[in-house]
């Protein structure tokens, strides 16, 4: 190469590098916002054993530390009625008849960790009338409270502020009392120094009640790892923790898994008082199926990423991307990887030679998989195969020009389209919603590329070629699967100069394909034995 393409080369390639480290040592940038994992996608399935004709059940309210959104609840034949006059929601459904199927509930689900690491000392010793239920003593057996009282004599001092009292009771039970699954009683708990998850909740609740600190057993939801979503073993059961009322506000206690004053993310609540649903949830009263899938997994805290960017006050802030509307912003997310996808299809088609319909067709192909779906864009892509091959032999009777003929390939789109919508629909797809108008024209593009390609050079060469573009259509594709490079180009869109420079050196290559070594190999062969003299032994 001249020596003044060679210096163009390396400024492309190193230039972004050292905006990069810029970014990194000198600003305290981050090159890529963080990623959270808090959305998820929940479903409670539910049917009532026996005879019935209207039937309670928990579902999430919004509060502190979960926000619940998109809510869908199954109203086929059935009334529904919420109940939200509490912290909890309550829904009822009922019919004029038996109810004998299964009622559903959907929501999207955006879970907060909670914490309150500096709590307070808590000396109240009135409450609003509110709270007077959740102060109120259960009867205990004369053995199991003379047995409370004595450990009460144990771990507290009696002089302590409230905030304390919770601490220390909290200890004992988490510490004291082994998880076993089996003792479903506070009698069996307190003689054998074991319980299950319920009875714990149990334990600490009387025990801070007896204390005069307002508490009150939760129902929550651990959902599922990464390891059980890859597995499919999402389905759900409920756990229970604790609650106490100190300083005007509801702390979160777990005795099971060791937490006081926080809550992670990984559960959410479905009621905040057990007392209210324990006869509801019962197995015995009802069967329920509870599903959670993480909605977004990959998601990028980008609002807090765009403050951070803005705090440095440097020549980047003003320029960055994240200052653009959301509308623009989600469009060159898309776009940015444009390029990638260029760089894969000039090394597939200038090393490699792999063959494709054009030059850019396959870019067009990825990003029809992109604003659809792969599953649906694959189908559609193969179903748009068949309808090119078999135009070809009806429209070529009809002797029509290129315009009339291009237009009623685009109206053959439009009415796959439209039957795809009605199939689906009846068969209850989510589809639907990934039809749109860029992809028509890219389907329209392709079948006149494959049609003309059939006439000049045969279907055996067609649909070697078809197989290529496919191949780079789908590495294409695989790039807009990673969140991490989508977003990294986006924070960094200086990476494109790195692009434009691999692209040159890419450009400037001008031996032999990969395909090629494979297709002359003979001859290759043969030559390497003319020079080494063996053609001339007898």
């Amino acid at each position: 190469m001249k020596k003044l393409t060679v210096l163009i080369t390396v400024l492309l390639l190193v230039t972004p590098l050292g905006i990069l480290y810029y970014k990194a040592q000198v600003l305290n940038l981050s090159l890529l916002p963080q990623m959270v994992d808090d959305v998820w996608n929940f479903h409670l399935s539910v049917r009532p054993k026996g005879e019935h004709t209207s039937f309670s059940f928990p579902i999430p309210k919004s509060g502190p530390g979960i926000r619940v959104s998109d809510e869908k609840i199954r109203r086929k034949d059935l009334e529904v009625f919420i109940d939200a006059s509490s912290d909890s929601n309550l829904a009822t459904w009922s019919s004029r008849e038996v109810l004998r199927t299964r009622v559903t509930y959907t929501a999207r689900v955006d879970l907060k960790p909670l914490s309150y690491k500096k709590i307070p000392k808590d000396f109240t010793k009135t409450y609003p009338k509110g709270l007077q239920r959740y102060l109120k003593e259960p009867k205990l057996l004369p053995e199991d409270d003379e047995a409370i009282a004595n450990l009460e004599r144990a771990i507290l001092e009696g002089n302590e502020d409230k905030t304390s009292l919770a601490r220390k009771i909290f200890y004992y039970v988490e510490e004291e009392i082994q998880r076993n699954t089996s003792v479903k009683t506070i009698h069996q708990t307190l003689n054998t120094g074991k319980g299950s998850p319920l009875v714990k909740a149990r334990l600490f609740n009387v025990m801070a009640r007896r204390q005069e600190i307002p508490s009150r057993i939760v129902v929550m939801i651990r959902m599922p790892d990464l390891k059980q979503q890859q597995e499919g073993t999402n389905k759900l059961r409920f756990t229970f923790a604790n609650e106490v009322f100190l300083n005007n506000k509801w702390i979160p206690v777990d005795t099971n898994r060791g937490f006081f004053g926080e809550r992670p993310d990984d559960f959410m609540i479905v009621h905040r008082n057990f007392e209210d649903v324990e006869k509801l949830i019962s197995k015995k009263n009802v069967s329920y199926i509870i599903q959670a899938e993480r909605s977004r997994i990959n998601k990028y805290n980008k609002a807090e990423f765009k403050k951070e960017v803005v705090r440095t006050d440097s020549l980047f802030s003003k320029f960055s991307l994240y200052r653009l509307p959301l509308p623009l912003q989600t469009m060159f997310t898309t776009i940015l990887l444009i390029p990638i996808g260029t760089l894969v299809l000039s090394l597939a088609r200038n090393l490699i030679g792999i063959p494709t319909f054009g030059i850019f067709t396959p870019v067009l192909l990825t990003l029809f998989f992109k604003e659809t779906s792969f599953g649906f864009g694959m189908l559609f892509f193969f179903v748009v195969v068949l309808v090119g091959i078999g135009e070809r032999y009806v429209l070529d009777k009809f002797y029509l020009l290129a315009v009339p003929r291009l237009s009623i390939i685009l109206t053959l789109v439009i009415m796959l389209m439209i039957g795809y919508s009605f199939v689906s629909s009846d068969l209850d797809f989510m589809f639907q919603k990934h039809l749109a108008f860029f992809p028509i024209v890219i389907v329209t593009t392709n079948i006149e590329r494959l049609s003309i390609m059939i006439a000049e050079e045969g279907i055996v060469n067609t649909l070697k070629t078809l197989l290529g573009t496919l191949i780079i259509a789908v590495l294409g594709y695989s790039l807009y699967s990673i969140p991490a490079l989508e977003m990294f180009m986006f924070t960094n869109p200086e990476l494109l100069l790195t692009v434009i420079g691999l692209l040159i050196l890419i450009g400037k290559y001008k031996g032999y394909r990969l395909s090629e070594f494979l297709r002359f190999r003979d001859l290759v062969r043969q030559k390497k034995k003319q020079e080494s003299g063996f053609d001339d032994l007898p």
